[in-house]
């Protein structure tokens, strides 16, 4: 499509044409139309002729992503660099504001003689999981290609400096970010809490689920894994097997005060970062006024480290490669058989938080579990495609309103807030992963060690962000509490996004419970709607 002055109209309604078939979202259908104007005028300011001046655009489609591309003819002119100064009043403030709001979906090249443009329009939700397949599908081929072609010693050499190498880099550079991160966020959170009796109240319903269903994690996990996975067993690097003593529940609860304000931080304590995190957002919080400045700088701290874990776990399919590779050096096909048995008992585990959410609603509201239940059961494919309880909350909101009978405006508390308590999924999870490991690696499960495994679990979970991976920092810090390697948090890695599919409905089938728990209390059920069809 070619647009100049005198197509403009034409071509907006050709884009909105376009990009309604291919069924993306109206607000980002408006953002592609602003951007492609701004882009447009920036473009022909620069050509020196705005009124013959004209761009081809054309839409790509692939993967499931969405890009515009625009290209024009003239000298070289980067619309994008001048991007912090304001010439021309209200306007150009406005289309500035715009470009510099979406900069990181904007991009600029020059090639053949022509100025190029890209605009992402829109990402696939399921691009993340896509290329973690084909991670799998990789390593799984070059593991046993090499397996078959070179000799036992390259193939030590591969396994320890090349594969090996690169899970520890990865799992240290995770070390180094979710420590901030709990840190930050928690303390965000806290300080965001502008009513805190309501907070408490939800707070308290949630968190007594969350605790049941840490619970039936760990029973759920002796009860299946009887006698661990062997396939796993034989994965763990020989050099990572320092099976080391686990924490008494009295050291645990004791050593949750840290010495000093550093050691959290070098030893990757996060029970410990979790009570300095509560601790000083309370102290915040009674500032009052006084803390504005402090609240701020917490807020751009909160961004900052989550755009950090963003740019790390983008490196989670190479790392899959190189685990996958590492998993056929060393097992062959028994660890593949191994994590099919671990994602078909986190799979039946998640059946078992939908209907525990279910018997939850019914024992607070004295209402039927069946319109909960099969109206949870339609909504699940949301977050089961989008694998981010965050992503999933505009959905999740008009699922509460419109087919459950919730009030609006106790629903647009109730699914942010509550969204932090109710992490059951990830929860059942990462208990059940840790008895699995335990029983595989001979780690001896006493009354003490398990009730040390179900408090650590039930306390990292409520520092588990809504948001892929995030399961994964949890284990490792379970594991360190149980005496668990946490290198064998790596093999698990391969697995998390489709895992983390199931864990998301879990997640949001929890908030939503929580949600008509509070809703039933307070007396704010639509009845007609929450039993319609």
């Amino acid at each position: 499509m070619v647009l100049s002055n005198s197509t403009f109209t034409e071509t907006m309604g050709w884009l909105e044409q376009e990009l309604s078939r291919a069924k993306i979202s109206q607000k980002e259908i408006l953002t592609a139309q602003l951007l492609l104007e701004e882009t447009f005028l920036r473009l022909s300011k620069g050509a020196g002729d705005p009124a013959d001046f004209s761009v081809t655009v054309t839409l790509h489609r692939r993967f499931g992503d969405i890009s515009m591309r625009l290209e024009s003819l003239g000298e070289q002119y980067n619309p994008l660099v001048e991007m912090t100064e304001v010439n021309e009043g209200k306007e150009d403030a406005y289309g500035l504001a715009i470009l510099k709001a979406h900069r990181e979906e904007v991009g600029y090249s020059r090639k053949n003689g022509k100025n190029l443009v890209s605009i992402r329009i829109h990402k696939s939700a399921s691009k993340d999981f896509r290329n973690t397949v084909i991670g799998i599908v990789l390593g799984i081929v070059c593991g046993l290609l090499l397996k078959e072609t070179v000799s036992a010693d390259a193939l030590e050499q591969i396994n320890v400096t090349l594969a090996g190498s690169a899970l520890r880099m990865f799992m240290n550079a995770l070390s180094m970010t979710i420590g901030p991160m709990i840190f930050i966020s928690v303390i965000a959170g806290i300080t965001h809490m502008s009513n805190a009796t309501d907070v408490g109240r939800i707070g308290g319903m949630s968190l007594v689920k969350l605790f049941v269903c840490t619970v039936l994690g760990v029973v759920f996990g002796l009860i299946f894994f009887s006698d661990g996975l062997s396939g796993l067993a034989a994965a763990v690097p020989r050099q990572d097997m320092d099976v080391k003593p686990g924490l008494s529940l009295l050291d645990m609860i004791t050593g949750i005060i840290p010495a000093n304000l550093i050691q959290p931080f070098a030893t990757g304590n996060v029970l410990q970062m979790l009570f300095l995190a509560c601790f000083f957002g309370i102290i915040v919080n009674r500032a009052g006024e006084r803390a504005n400045v402090v609240k701020e700088l917490i807020e751009f701290f909160n961004f900052f480290f989550m755009d950090v874990m963003n740019v790390v776990v983008k490196f989670i399919p190479l790392v899959v490669f190189c685990s996958m590779v590492q998993l056929m050096l060393t097992t062959g096909t028994d660890a593949l058989l191994s994590l099919g048995i671990v994602l078909a008992a986190n799979a039946f585990g998640m059946a078992l938080i939908v209907l525990a959410s279910g018997l939850f609603v019914t024992l607070a509201g004295k209402i039927s579990p069946v319109p909960f239940l099969k109206k949870a059961l339609t909504f699940a494919p949301i977050p089961f495609s989008l694998n981010s309880s965050n992503a999933c909350i505009p959905m999740t909101l008009k699922l509460c309103a419109e087919k459950l009978g919730v009030d609006s405006r106790l629903a647009m508390f109730s699914i942010p807030v509550g969204l932090q308590f109710n992490m059951n999924g990830s929860s059942f999870y990462t208990a059940m992963i840790a008895v699995l490991m335990a029983r595989s690696l001979g780690v001896g499960l006493n009354l003490n060690t398990l009730v040390t495994l179900t408090v650590s679990t039930f306390l990292v979970s409520v520092t588990m962000a809504g948001c892929p991976g995030s399961a994964i920092i949890g284990l490792s810090t379970v594991f360190e509490a149980v005496g668990i390697p946490t290198a064998a948090v790596a093999l698990f890695l391969p697995i998390d996004s489709p895992a983390g599919m199931f864990r998301t409905v879990g997640n949001v089938t929890s908030d939503v419970a929580s949600t008509m728990m509070l809703a039933c209390s307070e007396k704010q059920v639509d009845k007609e709607t929450y039993t319609a069809e």
